[in-house]
């Protein structure tokens, strides 16, 4: 399968220390650095270090038989190193000086000093010569830069994604309207005969993880076109106009390998709308994306396809037509979707029954995105192996989706013997009023074991999926969050911490039903209204008032579910009713007060 992933890195790759260009202007830099060390240090070997003092006296004694005098990079300090007559033998000498033009002139004029004068000879030039070489080096190595700086090996296509329609699943309508793109690009001929043009740009828009990325790849696949992936990230730089020469060097490849599908992923990170985002960067990069998605023809076999969870923040000049020329809805699946998603993930896995296991997982998983659920299935793999079993039962699949929607068990986490019994009684309220409710989903399981950030866990299972709710529905979800609380205040007399979570989701869900919902007595345009806060408090104080009386009417069975909990610590809704001497579910009634999810 064919992509790139962190694209158009030229000036990384340049400077990455794997790379051989890196390798050779760090041998460069090593080369120059030994020379100047050798010449400036070779003459200093087996000599000794002296003062000016001596050096003077020497000079006004003839004692000196050979001298060189080398100009530093300090103005009118001189490198003096040569050699004396000390009785007998002769003896090397070296010191860093200021030298008086008298001075030099001495050491000229004595007849047997053999002397270099300042400004000539090898050293000297290499002293002229060294920075020009530096320079030129630097210069040299700055416009290497800039040339290939939004260029990388990245671009060379290697193959074709294998990744076809079937591959994709659970978001039918999706595939269905990109699958015209993928008829052009097959067969241009058929469309051109009634004038149609191929779309320039498709924007795929919903939430992480429902295989927006995945279905750029099957339209490749299908249309055997080669696969351009980048992120909109990466075409953010320090330096103004290097994202954008990589949009256009991006462009450039595909045109050259057309047809051709370019993938960028949160293209929202790269086309923000230009009056929110004062960076000049991140604007120029944008123009460049506009002039790129408008300097091609329908004719070349490139399509651009994006993707994006947040459509409000992207430009209004890249949202219309002639660039994306389609909105493509990718959104979470729903119960027939997440099987046709988890029939494809588990096609290579060993699942007992199943059929049914997959049928109840998918059942049981509403609100989760492909992704999720694709983990959920390589985390019950991954724990029927440690459990050295041959195949993956329910048991594994139901503790890894309660893993991936709440987190791992914190069986290491020790309670003390009061906090575990009000954790058994919280969780035995939410139990309680949901069973005493009628349009609620019907109660799965009831745990006291530490999961995730919670001390435990009242879980309902949807019997189906939904997208209208009922303003008697929502009432009932208040009264359940308020479960809990309700009955702290029966067996202990007062509240504790343990509703932290159940109170924001109440105050959230009566937030909406009063500010987006309108099912307030009024209708409010102002968030902070006074009378619309006070219809939420009344909510609220309506669903716990409704809690606590059930709680208290069902005080006996409360307390029979909470002792059954510390015995078991997990409950399924047979058990519970079983326990409870319950037998059925009441059916829901139809009200019309309702609300679009």
């Amino acid at each position: 399968m064919f992509t790139f992933s962190r694209s158009f890195t030229g000036t990384k790759e340049f400077l990455n220390p794997m790379s051989k260009n890196y390798r050779y202007l760090l041998a460069g830099g090593a080369a120059l650095l030994i020379a100047a060390f050798a010449i400036f240090y070779s003459t200093r070997v087996g000599q000794s270090e002296v003062t000016r003092t001596q050096l003077q006296s020497w000079i006004k004694q003839d004692a000196i038989i050979k001298a060189e005098v080398t100009p530093t990079v300090y103005p009118g300090i001189y490198q003096v190193s040569g050699e004396r007559k000390e009785g007998a033998k002769t003896t090397a000498f070296s010191l860093s000086t200021h030298l008086e033009e008298a001075e030099i002139k001495a050491l000229y004029e004595n007849k047997s000093v053999e002397i270099l004068i300042p400004g000539q000879g090898m050293k000297a030039d290499m002293i002229k010569v060294v920075p020009i070489i530096l320079t030129g080096a630097l210069l040299v190595f700055l416009l290497y830069y800039q040339l290939n700086m939004g260029k990388g090996k990245s671009h060379m296509i290697r193959e074709r994604p294998t990744t076809r329609f079937s591959d994709v699943a659970g978001v039918d309508e999706a595939k269905a309207e990109v699958a015209e793109v993928v008829d052009f690009l097959k067969n241009p001929a058929k469309y051109k005969t009634f004038g149609g043009k191929l779309p320039k740009g498709i924007l795929l828009i919903g939430p992480p993880g429902t295989g927006k990325t995945l279905l750029a790849k099957a339209i490749a696949g299908e249309a055997q076109a080669n696969f351009f992936s980048a992120h909109g990230s990466d075409f953010n730089e320090v330096f103004v106009g290097v994202g954008a020469k990589r949009i256009r060097e991006l462009f450039k490849q595909a045109r050259k390998n057309a047809p051709a599908i370019i993938f960028i992923d949160e293209v929202d990170c790269l086309g923000k709308k230009r009056r929110a985002d004062s960076n000049s960067e991140l604007q120029q990069t944008n123009n460049a994306l506009l002039a790129a998605m408008d300097g091609f023809e329908n004719s070349e076999g490139i399509v651009v396809v994006a993707a994006t969870n947040r459509p409000e923040d992207l430009d209004d000049a890249l949202m219309r037509p002639g660039r994306f020329d389609r909105k493509v809805q990718v959104l979470l699946p729903d119960m027939k979707g997440r099987a046709e998603i988890l029939a494809v993930q588990a096609k290579n896995k060993p699942i007992s029954n199943k059929e049914k296991s997959l049928a109840v997982l998918a059942q049981s998983t509403s609100e989760l995105s492909g992704a999720d659920l694709a983990a959920i299935l390589n985390e019950a793999a991954i724990m029927s192996a440690q459990k050295n079993h041959t195949e993956i039962h329910m048991a594994e699949l139901e503790e890894a989706r309660d893993k991936v929607r709440w987190g791992k068990e914190r069986k290491s986490m020790v309670l003390r013997k009061a906090e575990r019994e009000m954790v058994a009684y919280h969780e035995a309220g939410h139990t309680i009023v949901n069973l005493n409710k009628t349009l609620l989903p019907p109660l799965y399981k009831v745990s006291i074991i530490p999961r995730g950030q919670a001390l435990g866990t009242t879980t309902m299972l949807p019997t189906e999926d939904h997208n209208i709710y009922m303003k008697t529905f929502i009432l009932e979800q208040l009264s359940v969050l308020m479960g809990g609380r309700a009955a702290e205040r029966v067996f202990y007399g007062a509240t504790t911490n343990g509703a932290h979570g159940d109170l924001n989701s109440a105050k959230d869900l009566a937030k909406n039903m009063i500010h987006h919902w309108g099912m307030g007595d009024k209708l409010y345009y102002q968030v902070d209204h006074s009378d619309a806060e006070e219809e939420i408090n009344r909510l609220l104080e309506q669903a716990d008032k409704e809690a606590y009386d059930l709680v208290l009417k069902e005080k006996e069975n409360t307390h029979k579910l909470a002792q059954a909990l510390l015995k078991h610590e997990t409950l399924t809704r047979e058990e519970v009713l079983a326990l409870l001497h319950e037998n059925k579910h009441p059916q829901p009634r139809i009200t019309v007060d309702c609300v679009l999810n």
